[in-house]
């Protein structure tokens, strides 16, 4: 995995071994690593910015659709989605498209 930083234009998308699964309206998801079993809780904010990341879609891409969808602050999401991101990544989750 690259150390360089997340910027809005680095594109990510789910890493190979991991599913997510929404939980139902307004319950959240799960990101599970089929590699571990391992299930990670997301709430509706990060689940609809985990399923924006299709490997095409840059980062500021996909905060621009959960912006549209949550009418929310486009700067302030950026600045919490990067700090997902970023743990994200570390856990394995998702991953750089290259």
């Amino acid at each position: 995995m690259s150390s360089e930083a997340v910027t809005e234009n680095t594109v990510l998308r789910l890493a190979e071994k991991v599913s997510l699964q929404p939980l139902g309206e307004g319950e959240g998801g799960v990101i599970l690593r089929l590699d571990t079993g391992e299930l990670f809780t997301v709430n509706d904010t990060a689940l609809a910015f985990v399923s924006a990341l299709d490997g095409n879609r840059s980062l500021g891409g996909a905060v621009a659709c959960v912006a549209e969808d949550y009418e929310v602050d486009t700067e302030t999401l950026t600045r919490d989605v990067v700090e997902v991101t970023t743990d994200l990544l570390a856990a394995n989750l998702i991953e750089r498209v290259e």
